[in-house]
């Protein structure tokens, strides 16, 4: 019955950020980071001993890396293996972007989203959204918990602005929502590169 929650969860989750994502749409064509979703059983690591390769210009071996299922998703990465590797998703959803010329796409599996931008014929990873608390990031940290627990995982390097705290690692965030003392949202970010 859980699991069944779940899934009609990220299915009505994947359908309104469809709509938010057409809404976002009306007349900007400048860059933009247009705003993603996020994991499933993660690990974000350093990334010490990785070079941290991506398809347009390279990431940073401290960037922020989330990992389901022993597959990484980094920010800025190249969306289609990562896709491949991960499985069919539990839903698919297409519109043209707002930012690049091209197509987004907003892939989602059980506890999570990953959205894409298109760059040079190239699908990219912009973000992972956690949907539900079936999920964490490696240091524990899952929707639900408090500001305490985030600043013991991640610490007080953060900036914060109405209740959202972002954390800052090479070309990637995270970003977490508290509302009435409790994580919200939970979602790692690309930092984008411009639209040229």
């Amino acid at each position: 019955m859980k699991r069944m929650n779940h899934k009609l969860l990220a299915v009505l989750l994947a359908l309104t950020l469809s709509l938010t994502l057409l809404a976002g749409c009306g007349g900007n064509n400048n860059s933009q980071n247009s705003g993603g979703n996020a994991a499933g059983n993660q690990s974000q690591n350093s990334g010490s001993e990785d070079t941290g390769e991506t398809g347009n210009g390279g990431q940073e071996a401290s960037a922020f890396v989330f990992t389901s299922n022993g597959v990484e998703v980094r920010m800025n990465a190249e969306a289609d293996p990562i896709v491949e590797a991960l499985g069919e998703p539990v839903s698919t959803f297409e519109a043209p972007s707002c930012a690049f010329q091209g197509t987004d796409y907003i892939y989602t599996y059980d506890g999570f989203q990953i959205n894409t931008y298109p760059m040079n014929d190239v699908n990219y990873v912009s973000s992972v959204v956690f949907m539900s608390d079936a999920v964490s990031t490696p240091e524990g940290l899952e929707i639900g918990k408090t500001k305490d627990d985030m600043i013991a995982a991640y610490g007080e390097d953060y900036t914060e602005e109405y209740d959202q705290y972002t954390y800052t690692r090479g070309d990637s965030q995270l970003v977490v929502l508290i509302e009435d003392g409790y994580i919200s949202s939970i979602e790692y970010q690309a930092v984008l590169p411009e639209n040229g």
